[in-house]
């Protein structure tokens, strides 16, 4: 984990699944719970920038997702590839036992937990798969292939679903529709993604208190790997960048 200059309190060490919903501003819904028109758009992001992984996010509807379902068990593979993943406050504890978490670039820095030290490299994610057997899963992995968006209209929050997800099937596998209801698969899923956006509200609350104190410091080093590949992960205020192939070994750790 990053270093701060001065001690700040200990994360809670609850998971996002597991914390409470009762308290959150606004409510959260499946789309057109009454089975009506089929929503044709309403990406995030209005189809512009979307988050990492996913590629075809909808809303999910009770009638044009009606033979939608999860493979089970999840595979991982898409985040294979994936050398940092975003973290939460409430998985600090969790994930620092198997993670650096360092703080990205930005007006507000972000925390960000390292899967790998080469570019493309997730060093948990197996080759059938399957994630390193008893490391942390990060939340934002398992809240994939759904997403909680907030619908201005009716001050709701909707969850979608990407439909290009491997892990996304039809009729075969753990269905999130049944009898024109959502199931328990679904409605877990909501409850998740609540808990995730209360989570990162938080999280994004307590990294504008780091800045607004100056706690944050830029940190360099080099990493020498096994077979003599050095790699150099340095912070600039801009961006963060990793480099392999350097010659020189050195850290200002």
């Amino acid at each position: 984990m990053a270093k701060t200059k001065g001690k700040t309190k200990d994360a809670k060490q609850e998971t996002p699944l597991r914390a409470e919903t009762g308290r959150r501003a606004g409510a959260a819904s499946l789309s057109q719970a009454e089975s009506g028109p089929s929503p044709a758009t309403g990406a995030p992001a209005a189809q512009g920038h979307l988050p990492l992984f996913y590629e075809r996010p909808r809303p999910l509807h009770l009638t044009e997702h009606a033979d939608l379902a999860l493979k089970t068990p999840a595979n991982f593979a898409f985040a294979a590839t994936t050398v940092a993943l975003p973290i939460l406050l409430g998985e600090f504890l969790a994930a620092g036992k198997d993670y650096p978490i360092v703080f990205g670039p930005g007006d507000v820095p972000a925390p960000v937990a390292f899967m790998g030290l080469g570019k493309g490299e997730n060093l948990f994610v197996q080759p059938d798969g399957t994630w390193r057997r008893g490391a942390y899963v990060p939340a934002y992995v398992r809240r994939y292939p759904f997403l909680l968006v907030d619908s201005p209209e009716n001050k709701r929050r909707i969850l979608f679903v990407d439909e290009a997800s491997p892990n996304v099937t039809r009729g075969k596998g753990t269905p999130l529709v049944a009898d024109g209801k959502p199931t328990e698969a679904a409605k877990n899923a909501l409850k998740f993604c609540e808990a995730y956006a209360f989570d990162q509200q938080k999280t994004r609350e307590f990294c504008e208190a780091l800045v607004a104190q100056d706690l944050l410091e830029t940190r360099n080093i080099t990493i020498t790997l096994p077979g003599g590949l050095d790699l150099i992960v340095w912070e600039t205020s801009s961006r963060m960048v990793i480099d392999a192939g350097s010659s020189e070994v050195r850290s200002t750790m």
